[in-house]
């Protein structure tokens, strides 16, 4: 397992849900420490509770030099934000457990009431960091409402986090995202051209009209920025061939076929490691699982393994596979959800 955020230190704890009982993080949540400066110390901390009867986390921490620290995946829900309290932001649904819809980040703040102003580095890794978690999740890029969005801990536990993170420079912080944004293009189903090939279905997911395929979670996330430019996927990996495909022997890493390639969902990287890689990432063809058409020149067995479409998927000399490839339904992750109360600030 390997930081989702290049450059962050990984310094894992357990405490956590696993999966997210299939949710996809649409939150980032804001925090202050209440005490301490060292993004590590906080981090060792974390790990320290483990299996005690307060057990805490984050997924991030930021230290006042501006150190950043991964202790959990993003694919998982962070013990950070508790439960929700009464005065908590409107757009929460109390019957889904919050630290299952977004990601935290802790800013280490000496001072016990959290008073302490970012310093210049911990304010440049937090605009940074905010902005690439909400790009690999299509997190908008603006206060949290009901869509998703920013936020701090104070939006979900008004009663007993008033003070978190404490002050934090929120214009400075909408004014760097406005201006990183203008430079991203994320097609949605309300973008001119998109309308053609796809439709809203269940979950979040998409309906590729032409053929009945589905695209969703972190691949649809993927999907829509890939590429920068056009309309993103659909001009630079064309429409889905599958629905998303199960990898036998790896629970919870599926991969699914394009036109002009193929995306693996992939969080903890046992498939491949591309250089900044997040949960998702293009396929290397000569590594693939089978599923790209031999060179003329190599000649072909005959098919071992189907996938949802029951096309044939041609095997090269030398390819690895695994020995099944089977399709089912995946939501990025499952394990069971629940409610912690959890968190330093």
């Amino acid at each position: 397992m390997a930081a989702n955020e290049p450059g962050a230190i990984w310094m894992p704890n357990g405490n956590a849900f696993l999966g997210r009982t299939g949710l996809q993080p649409r939150y980032v949540i804001l925090h202050g420490t209440a005490g301490g400066v060292s993004a590590q110390n906080i981090a060792t901390y974390f790990a320290s509770t483990q299996g005690s009867d307060n057990p805490v986390s984050s997924h991030y921490v930021i230290g006042q030099d501006g150190t950043v620290v991964q202790c959990i995946s993003e694919s998982d829900g962070a013990w950070a934000n508790g439960v929700l309290s009464t005065g908590h932001a409107a757009f929460w649904d109390p019957s889904i457990n919050p630290n299952n819809l977004t990601i935290s980040i802790e800013h280490c703040k000496p001072s016990l009431d959290n008073s302490d102003a970012l310093t210049p580095q911990q304010q440049a890794a937090s605009f940074k960091l905010i902005y690439d978690i909400c790009q690999r999740w299509q997190i908008p890029l603006h206060n949290a409402n009901a869509s998703g969005g920013i936020t701090g801990h104070f939006s979900i536990d008004p009663v007993n986090r008033s003070n978190c993170p404490g002050p934090y420079p929120w214009n400075a912080l909408w004014a760097y995202l406005d201006a990183q944004g203008a430079q991203t293009v994320n097609i949605d189903l309300n973008t001119p051209g998109v309308e053609g090939f796809f439709v809203a279905a269940s979950n979040g997911r998409w309906l590729c009209s032409p053929n009945g395929h589905y695209i969703g979670g972190a691949i649809l996330s993927f999907y829509r920025r890939f590429g920068n430019g056009g309309l993103c996927g659909i001009t630079y990996l064309g429409l889905p061939l599958t629905n998303e495909i199960a990898v036998s022997g790896h629970p919870g890493v599926v991969y699914q076929r394009f036109e002009r390639g193929a995306l693996a969902y992939d969080p903890k990287h046992v498939l491949d490691s591309p250089p900044g890689a997040g949960d998702v990432y293009c396929m290397h063809v000569d590594k693939g699982i089978g599923m790209f058409p031999a060179p003329k020149s190599v000649q072909t067995s005959a098919v071992t393994a189907t996938d949802s479409t029951s096309i044939p998927i041609p095997v090269t000399a030398g390819t690895k596979f695994p020995a099944q490839v089977t399709a089912q339904p995946h939501a990025n992750g499952q394990d069971a959800s629940g409610t912690h109360d959890a968190n330093v600030g």
